[in-house]
């Protein structure tokens, strides 16, 4: 069985009990309406022999409204198990994807995601009542089918010749709408990821005057969109007319040969009434083009979804807590790669512990890469990366949370109020703690002047980078972690603010080990270890005194970096790096 048809079954399954409602429901119609015409047929067979017909019509009363009461059950019971097989997946698929390292979550792009994640689950959800309602479809069929043969047999013999044929072209069509339904998420996909790729880059669009352009390069997977769409809508079409020709044929020659039964006296004027209806039912076998193209889109959607589901999470959840310690890193031949591409290579490195370490290197180099390294965010494809002694990839990721707290360039407010985004984590923090780390990440004086000061709505709220910045600092300091990875934390700062920060933390984690990428020349300074990296891997480390003895070296310090809350952490392509998950 494909992972896309395990994928449904195990949907299917999580429904059980409202799919099963469902599946009793139609169920109940069917059989209501499958003895209607028995009914019928009761009641005009009375009244041409002239007996009462009010026993028949009572019947057929009942039937009607027991018919009704089913059919409105089963369509509130199949909103209502969509509903909830949708928001499962959903969930199943999110806590999958934050379980993921970066590396998992880098194979798929944001807009990629968004339509797996919303579209693609939707149509995924939907397989319980579609697989229920095919199989209601089919034993109705079946049962008219019986029917048929049960009054008149070369009637139904004549009917069953087409039997081959609907098989030949359902099976065709299923095959090709779950392609063609694969082909159309992945335009789709591509529609959304440039979508928010632009909208990420609304500033420089505007600012050069290139709206139109940027447009038509949004827009360029909508001829990709429409071949797929208008293949689907005929293959649709052409299975669909195919049908209505066999069932207009096989129509006319099943009437006719009941016709001659009834001059022949071997069916009645009732049974012939009821044999035209039965024969409605039995073309429904006839008529699975609709469901057929459900399910085709259900796989086509559950293929995208098991592709997320199926990346490889990194192990360790289960594993013993980190040692007690005070924050010594340690790398051993440590390899990252994205594809071919490797962006760490061969990477030794020693953290001492309570050290503040400067990464420093031109963009692309991998300092970005090495510090999500450092901090358990980014599992190498190869060598070991220890905390105090223990792999931080065998160790319980709780006690790993603990022991890193990370702040990044460009950091996400989560959270109701400023409060809870600077408190944001899988622990409670302490006031104190979140006053005190206000106050080191200098964020106290402009928060106690917003609104409703730490109490402020997170939504709607409008600061500067360098605010920001601040705020994750801030983050990163409440929780009592013994090393913290800082990313390039302060490039929105001025200097002046910058130094205060800096200085600030020095008294705030002075025993806490700290990883800092930076492109400060007085960051630099006050780092005990600066570690240069370079082509993928570490060139030199020791002072920065030292190290400036090197031209290349001093270079990284002249060279312009143009608008600080416009540059983009190196190392990560814009259109394929989850932005939430990474910078949040």
């Amino acid at each position: 069985m494909q992972q896309r048809d395990r994928l449904l079954w195990q949907v299917a399954r999580s429904t059980g009990g409202w799919t099963s409602l469902f599946l009793a429901a139609a169920l109940l119609d069917a059989a209501a309406s499958l003895a209607m015409p028995v009914a019928l047929a009761a009641a005009i067979d009375a009244a041409l022999g002239g007996d009462s017909t009010g026993p028949a019509l009572v019947w057929l009363v009942g039937l009607l409204a027991v018919s009704t009461l089913a059919q409105l059950t089963a369509e509130l019971v199949e909103a209502t198990t969509a509903a909830r097989a949708t928001g499962r997946l959903r969930h199943r698929a999110l806590g999958h994807l934050f379980a993921l390292d970066l590396g998992g979550q880098r194979r798929f792009a944001e807009g990629d995601l968004l339509n797996r994640l919303l579209q693609g689950t939707a149509e995924t959800a939907k397989v319980g009542p579609s697989m229920a309602g095919a199989v209601v479809s089919l034993l109705t069929s079946i049962a008219g089918i019986v029917a048929l043969l049960l009054i008149d047999p070369l009637a139904g013999l004549v009917f069953l010749l087409g039997a081959p044929v609907v098989w030949r072209l359902a099976r065709g069509f299923l095959g090709s709408s779950t392609e063609l339904t694969e082909r159309y998420q992945t335009a789709y996909s591509g529609l959304a990821t440039r979508f928010v790729d632009a909208m990420s880059g609304v500033r420089t669009i505007r600012a050069s005057g290139t709206a139109d352009r940027e447009a038509r390069r949004v827009l360029v997977p909508l001829r990709d969109l429409r071949r797929y769409g208008e293949a689907l809508w005929n293959a649709q079409r052409d299975v669909g007319w195919k049908l209505a020709v066999l069932v207009a044929v096989l129509q006319v020659s099943v009437l006719a040969t009941a016709g001659h039964g009834v001059i022949a006296g071997r069916v009645s004027p009732g049974e012939l009434i009821a044999l035209n209806t039965y024969l409605g039912y039995a073309f429904g076998v006839f008529r699975q083009v609709g469901t057929l193209a459900h399910l085709g889109r259900a796989r086509g959607s559950a293929a995208g979804i098991s592709e997320v589901l199926h990346t490889p999470a990194p192990a360790g959840a289960t594993g013993p807590p980190l040692p007690a310690g005070t924050g010594a890193v340690s790398l051993r031949g440590v390899r990252v790669s994205d594809g071919d591409r490797a962006l760490l290579d061969g990477v030794d490195l020693d953290i001492p512990a309570g050290a503040t370490v400067a990464v420093v290197g031109g963009s692309g180099g991998g300092k970005s890469t090495l510090a999500a390294v450092v901090g358990g965010l980014w599992q190498p494809d190869a060598g070991a990366v220890t905390i105090d002694g223990m792999s931080l990839w065998q160790a319980d990721q709780r006690s790993v949370r603990d022991a890193v707290a990370h702040a990044f360039e460009r950091p996400v407010l989560l959270g109701e109020t400023v409060a809870d985004a600077v408190a944001y984590g899988d622990r409670p923090v302490a006031p104190d703690a979140l006053r005190e780390a206000l106050r080191d990440s200098r964020a106290e004086s402009f928060v106690e002047r917003l609104p409703l000061g730490r109490a402020t709505p997170v939504a709607g709220l409008r600061l500067s980078g360098g605010e920001l910045q601040r705020l994750g600092l801030a983050r990163a300091l409440c929780r009592d972690a013994r090393i913290l990875v800082l990313d390039d934390t302060t490039s929105s700062l001025d200097t002046v603010t910058e130094r205060e920060v800096s200085l600030a933390m020095d008294r705030a984690a002075r025993h806490r080990t700290r990883l800092v990428v930076t492109h400060r020349a007085a960051t630099v300074r006050r780092a005990d270890l600066v570690v240069w990296v370079e082509d993928n891997g570490i060139r030199a480390t020791g002072s920065h005194e030292t190290l400036a003895a090197d031209p290349d070296y001093r270079a990284l310090f002249q060279q312009p970096r143009g608008d600080a809350a416009e540059y983009v952490a190196e190392d990560i392509p814009l259109v394929a790096r989850p932005r939430t998950m990474e910078q949040a």
